[in-house]
């Protein structure tokens, strides 16, 4: 490359910044308030994030700008809600491309309760079948504060959220049976579940995992199948390495979220949900859409539930909930979402298809 062609790549970006600050989209939050140009490059710096040439560099800026404008102009539509939307590792991705790379990407809905094998049983309204929690649920649970939950992991670019979601739920029920928190390998499921409901990068459901872990006996540990981030053979030597074990999987009653506080005050439950564009640069408090749900995209891990006091949440009741897209992402890696809401099918279809492990 010259650099006179440099030169000039240069100058266009430039000119388009020119061009949105002019138009009145210089962007701004409590503490900072630069030219968008220099905002782009400390994000870059930030997450690492470099370009091949100079054209990317214009093209994932004017993306950048774009996804800037949406979440100022939410955030301004949201004041005084609950939630507040950001920049994280996702802003310099079109829409298109996030669920491309990150979301499942199956064209079936979740498959009917008739066409998958028989399950350990259901919860009903007098208690769980498994003697656990019957009653009402408690007002508040965290089972990360009771160490059945692992550090929020990564799936990276690839559609594996139904294997985060299948794992985070076992390594939970594990953890309060048997008093030990294992790391467990999505990478096992992600590799040797293959065909059916379930296609590695591409999506799956967390209940058809669980059926799968059922069959195969069991899963091993996350060092001794360690994850990657795409779908490889199966290391089937490894398939004997069980490190906990499960003897099916119950459904919790669909589209009723009292039976879902129910399931998750005995442990973490997985879900699925339509992970949204407002979803997807979400930073902090109790996340209210907007979302579909009719349709799901994502699966992720119910890890307990609670209320927000006013200088939080606006007093909002809430999920907590287990993300698989890393630390940096949301709060911590985990997105508080509304609770109680109008629609039977809960925020974002949260409780459209509830399921968890049995031992």
């Amino acid at each position: 490359m010259t650099m006179a062609t440099a030169s000039a790549s240069l100058a266009l970006v430039m000119l388009f910044a020119c061009s949105l600050l002019l138009a009145g989209t210089a962007f701004s939050d409590d503490t900072i308030a630069i030219p968008l140009l220099e905002r782009f490059k400390a994000w870059q710096a930030e997450y690492n994030r470099t370009y091949a040439t100079p054209e990317e560099f214009q093209q994932r800026f004017m993306v950048y700008s774009e996804n800037l404008r949406f979440i100022k102009t939410m955030n301004q539509l949201s004041t005084g809600s609950s939630y507040e939307l950001g920049e994280n590792q996702f802003t310099d991705l079109t829409e298109e491309e996030f669920k491309d790379t990150y979301l499942m990407k199956l064209d079936e809905q979740p498959p009917a309760a008739e066409a998958m094998p028989p399950i350990v049983g259901t919860m009903s309204t007098a208690g769980m079948s498994n003697g656990d929690n019957t009653g009402e649920a408690p007002n508040s649970v965290d089972w990360r504060t009771k160490g059945a939950v692992t550090p929020v992991k990564n799936q990276q670019q690839c559609g594996s959220c139904w294997a985060f979601a299948t794992v985070a739920s076992i390594e939970g029920v594990h953890q309060i049976k048997t008093g030990r928190l294992v790391s467990l390998s999505e990478q096992e499921i992600v590799d040797c579940d293959r065909g059916g409901n379930d296609h590695g990068c591409r999506g799956g459901y967390p209940r058809s995992a669980m059926e799968w872990v059922t069959r195969n006996g069991g899963l091993t540990t996350e060092s001794d199948y360690p994850y990657v981030g795409s779908q490889r053979q199966c290391m089937s030597g490894k398939l004997g390495h069980h490190a906990a074990r499960i003897r099916g999987y119950q459904a919790v009653q669909r589209k009723n979220e009292a039976e879902l506080e129910r399931a998750v005050a005995g442990r973490p439950v997985a879900v699925v949900i339509d992970a949204s564009r407002a979803f997807q640069f979400y930073k902090r408090g109790v996340f209210s859409g907007p979302c579909n749900t009719t349709t799901v995209n994502h699966a992720v891990t119910v890890v307990g539930y609670g209320s927000a006091g006013s200088d939080s949440g606006g007093g909002r009741k809430y999920w907590i909930v287990k993300n698989s897209w890393g630390q940096r992402w949301g709060e911590n890696g985990y997105v508080r979402m509304a609770r109680r809401v109008r629609a039977r099918e809960g925020m974002c279809a949260i409780a459209i298809e509830p399921y968890y492990p049995v031992m």
